[in-house]
């Protein structure tokens, strides 16, 4: 028997970090441009800007370069403060070709865990490396997350 591995299958990350499930959620969102890696994960080509994250479904999360050209990652299609947000995913990208992206924020005895579950690969023609790559690239960008929630005001 031959085992195969589905190069669209969904990329799952669980993170925990030691706050409230309100302040982690507060933090991914609204608090995103504290501890994103803008270095290695920007439309901006490495230079740090903002993001605007919406609040509400319908509303888009926008990257703001320091010059003010806006790049928008996705459109917001649930908000459900602090447990649930989902959202297309095209940073500067096709929206056509969007994929999924779907955060969790759940209480635990030790704090929040954080489940990331990345989906939609078929939607690009280049949908297996684009899944290979965003695999290794969410334990990046969940890494600094982590860390500016254990160190509160360090900053990536």
């Amino acid at each position: 028997m031959d085992v195969v591995t589905d190069p669209y299958a969904p990329v799952v990350k669980v993170v925990t970090v030691p706050v409230p499930a309100a302040a982690a959620f507060e933090a991914f969102t609204q608090g995103l441009d504290t501890w994103w890696p803008f270095a290695t994960h920007s439309t901006a080509g490495g230079r740090r800007g903002t993001v605007a994250f919406g609040s509400d479904a319908g509303e888009p999360v926008v990257e703001i370069h320091p010059d003010g050209r806006r790049e928008i990652w996705g459109t917001l299609t649930r908000w459900a403060p602090p447990e649930l947000l989902t959202m297309s995913w095209h940073p500067g990208g096709d929206p056509a070709r969007a994929t999924e992206l779907e955060v969790r924020f759940a209480e635990t005895s030790d704090g929040t865990r954080v489940h990331l579950r990345h989906t939609g690969w078929e939607a690009r023609d280049d949908g297996a490396a684009a899944r290979a790559d965003y695999d290794t690239g969410w334990d990046t960008v969940l890494g600094h997350f982590v860390d500016s929630q254990s160190s509160p005001g360090v900053q990536s």
